[in-house]
């Protein structure tokens, strides 16, 4: 999975991750964006921007030449675009599956029938503005507001280039997977609709659900990294010693991932199964790292195998976002 996280960092005002959305009051935000690997638990790479030059889409790109052979990358709302769409198509090997909006700037997707559906779309997209302006009304076409840098090297911040890395005209090709998860406050179906390459044969609409459920593994490893790592909280003001704490909280995640694995967890007659306890593992693990404890593995993995915690499947609560801030040097975690 491909996801990303704000990091709030504490204030300098030299650095390069300063923000001033509001205009009387900046403050530093770290843009987080990692692969994460959903099967072994472990963070796989890592690209770093400023919140205010965010670019998702582009990390994605970046790192796609770390992705193993037949992979299948997840991603959520706010990726699809017919650029990326159209790299993942012409990556050989690989395979994605991206949540899409219904409400998005895609037409055939909005003009999906109302039920489940499994559809193959084809979208024409050209960036001839000219083109099309004299045939949208004859033909199903899109346009890409791209500009080539050579007719005019600055443009204002309304007219902002979107990347395109292909010709004047192109036919970018996926599949459309539009099923319900559920209903909405006042009663009416919730849907949802995923855009993939993976043949309908072998991952049907039941199929593509649970697996793209496994994508909800990125969201709590962010939370264990932040809240269990203490990664929310750094200890530098300066940008390389930031980026270097936060390289380390992602290794000492792989490390107590890899080490949890590695537990064994004797389950009882209890009504839900165990899982050992990331935060407690967290520590132990830290203990072993600084008291030169490493050849004592086994003793590791026997005290982490004592704290557990039940595993309760199908739990729904309201994500709820607030904006935080960095907290001051005083009060943070070690």
């Amino acid at each position: 999975a491909i996801d990303g996280s704000d990091f709030d960092l504490p204030w300098n005002p030299t650095s390069k991750y300063v923000c001033d959305f509001s205009k009387n009051k900046p403050y530093c935000q770290m843009h987080v964006n990692t692969l994460y690997d959903l099967l072994n638990k472990s963070y796989q790479d890592c690209i770093s921007q400023p919140k205010t030059a965010m670019d998702e889409r582009g990390s994605v790109l970046a790192m796609l030449d770390h992705l193993p052979d037949d992979s299948i990358v997840m991603m959520d709302r706010g990726y699809p675009s017919f650029n990326l769409i159209e790299n993942l198509n012409r990556h050989q090997g690989l395979h994605y599956l991206i949540r899409a909006k219904l409400g998005g700037s895609i037409k055939e997707i909005q003009n999906l029938p109302d039920g489940e559906c499994d559809q193959a779309i084809a979208c024409r997209v050209t960036t001839s503005n000219h083109y099309y302006v004299t045939h949208k009304s004859s033909e199903n076409i899109h346009c890409i507001q791209h500009y080539w840098h050579q007719y005019q090297p600055f443009r204002s911040k309304n007219t902002k280039d979107r990347r395109w890395d292909f010709g004047v005209f192109c036919t970018v090709k996926f599949r459309a997977c539009k099923f319900q998860i559920g209903t909405t406050a006042d009663g009416k179906p919730a849907w949802e609709v995923l855009i993939t390459n993976l043949p309908a044969k072998q991952f049907p609409l039941p199929r593509m659900k649970r697996l793209y459920h496994l994508r909800w593994g990125i969201e709590t490893a962010f939370s264990k990294l932040k809240y269990d790592l203490g990664a929310i909280q750094f200890h530098s003001k300066k940008d390389q010693f930031i980026e270097m704490e936060l390289y380390a909280n992602l290794i000492m995640y792989n490390v107590v991932s890899a080490a949890v694995n590695q537990a064994y967890v004797a389950q009882t007659d209890h009504h839900h199964w165990d899982t050992i306890n990331f935060k407690l593992a967290t520590r132990i693990v830290r203990y072993y790292y600084r008291n030169n404890q490493q050849a004592k593995f086994q003793a590791l993995l026997i005290q982490l195998g004592t704290y557990l915690v039940p595993i309760r499947p199908g739990r729904k609560n309201k994500r709820r976002l607030k904006p935080k801030r960095a907290v001051s040097f005083v009060y943070r975690v070690a």
